[in-house]
Formats: C-alpha cells, sequence, structure tokens
C-alpha cells in the first residue's frame, strides 16, 4: 500500500514540477537570445592617431554591430573641461577691440555627431538633453562667466559654437551613419574626417542605440591622438629644456638664413 501510494505521489508531483521547468528553460533561452541579438559593439580605426611633420588629420572608421530597428548616434568627445577666450566689441560701429575675457566651463575640447537619422526624429527632447546630443543640450549644461565672475549673455555661446565649427573641432553630421543588415547581425559604420586641429588627447568614442525615441544602450572605446617621431622630441625639449630648444631654434634660423642668402648671392652674380 505504501509503495503504490508512494508512486501515486509522485505522479501527482511530476505535472506539477514540468511546466515550470519548460517556463524557466524557455525563459533563459529567450534571454540569452535578447542579449545576443541587442549587444551593441563599438569600434575605432585605427585607435591612434600620431602626429608627426606633414600631418594634416587623419580618416577615422567606427563600426560595430547593434539590433535590427536600432537608430544610432555616435558622439566623439572629451571630458568637460574649462576655455578661456577673449572678448571683442565693436567701438563706435566700426572698430573690433578686445574687452576681457569669457570663460566658458563644462564644455569639450571635440564635439562631433553622426546619426542614421535626424536626432529630432528619433529621440526625444528629455533624452537628447540627458546624453548630451546636440548644441542645445551642451548649452543647458555649460556656464559662461567674464572675468568678475558674472555670467554673460547666451550669445557667447553662439559665437563660441560659431568659432568651434570654423575650426573644425564641433559638428553634427545627421543621417551619416550607414546600416547593413546581414546573415550574421546588424552592422553599422560611419567615416570620420578627423581634424588636424584637435589638439593631443585620449578622446572618447560613444555609441548610442536608440529605439522609440529613447536610449536604450550604449557602447565606448577610444581614440589617443599624440605627438610621435620629432615631432615629440621638440616639444619635450620645449617644456623640460627650454633653453637649450632656444638655442637650437637660432641655430637652425642661422642656418636657413644663411642658405637662403647663398641663393640670392648666387643668383645676383649670374647676371
Amino acid at each position: 500500500m505504501s509503495r503504490s501510494t508512494s508512486k501515486l505521489l509522485g505522479k501527482v508531483r511530476f505535472p506539477h514540477r514540468f511546466p515550470l521547468i519548460i517556463a524557466c528553460a524557455l525563459g533563459l533561452s529567450a534571454l540569452l537570445q535578447t542579449v545576443s541579438v541587442g549587444a551593441l559593439t563599438a569600434e575605432v580605426q585605427p585607435a591612434r592617431i600620431p602626429i608627426t611633420f606633414g600631418y594634416h588629420g587623419a580618416t577615422l572608421t567606427v563600426s560595430g554591430e547593434s539590433a535590427p530597428t536600432d537608430d544610432i548616434v555616435v558622439k566623439i568627445s572629451t571630458e568637460p573641461t574649462d576655455t578661456h577666450m577673449k572678448r571683442k566689441t565693436k567701438v563706435g560701429g566700426v572698430v573690433w577691440m578686445k574687452k576681457g575675457d569669457i570663460e566658458f566651463k563644462g564644455l569639450p575640447l571635440a564635439y562631433m555627431l553622426y546619426s542614421t537619422a535626424d536626432l529630432g526624429r528619433i529621440l526625444e527632447p528629455a533624452d537628447l538633453n540627458a546624453s548630451g546630443l546636440g548644441y542645445e543640450a551642451l548649452g543647458a549644461k555649460a556656464t559662461m562667466e567674464d572675468e568678475e565672475g558674472k555670467a554673460v549673455d547666451h550669445y557667447w555661446f553662439d559665437e563660441f559654437i560659431k568659432l568651434k565649427e570654423k575650426e573644425c573641432l564641433y559638428s553634427i553630421h545627421e543621417g551619416t551613419v550607414v546600416r547593413r543588415h546581414g546573415a550574421t547581425g546588424n552592422q553599422f559604420q560611419v567615416v570620420v574626417d578627423w581634424p588636424f586641429q584637435a589638439q593631443p588627447h585620449n578622446y572618447i568614442v560613444e555609441v548610442l542605440a536608440v529605439r522609440d525615441g529613447h536610449v536604450v544602450e550604449r557602447a565606448s572605446t577610444r581614440v589617443l591622438v599624440e605627438q610621435a617621431g620629432l615631432v615629440a622630441t621638440l616639444s619635450g625639449m620645449a617644456t623640460k629644456h627650454a633653453g637649450l630648444y632656444g638655442l637650437m631654434a637660432v641655430i637652425v634660423a642661422l642656418v636657413a638664413g644663411l642658405g637662403v642668402g647663398a641663393v640670392f648671392k648666387k643668383g645676383g652674380g649670374s647676371h
């Protein structure tokens, strides 16, 4: 009797456990599929840009994988920093003259945005501001003060942006990120014309996946811009051995002057 009761209880308990096991297995499988499909990656090539003689900028390629339905935003920037600039005003409506300094706080050294579509179309305003995407979002987080520590008009932020765009350090390129759908997944890519004006720094390359108006995933990497070769040697000498660097500069100038003089002397004697 006890043996048959034990078998019966076993049959009764098993149907209750089996659906739970199946549900757990299916849930784990779905979770793994979600991770593999939605995993955002970011890669930049080359990851290092050497500044040598004849350097005129470089070409970068930012690429990676994302979920098939996501839009992509690529942001290249630095940590927020402070920038001092001279302020000019027009005197008498004719002559421009310097009138004090303005300190811009909380703005990156460089700021470049690339996206699969218009930022205002794929992202909600709150997400744009929270992720620092667009000039309006930058301006909301920045502070601008004169030499006395007083806040200045937002007009100067617009002038700051114009200057940085002219220097090719700030730019927004909407609709430039290309997506490719394949059997192995969804890839994205954007080609960046790196400006030679960008100073040596370890720049942040951040990729944001956008879905239904919100940033749903992030991935980041870095690109190192640094002086190399003779440029690095001379720069280090100018910093650590200013006297020796100055002497070398004088010698180079003298040699160059003698060479130019010899050329002109030779040219004059031929007539």
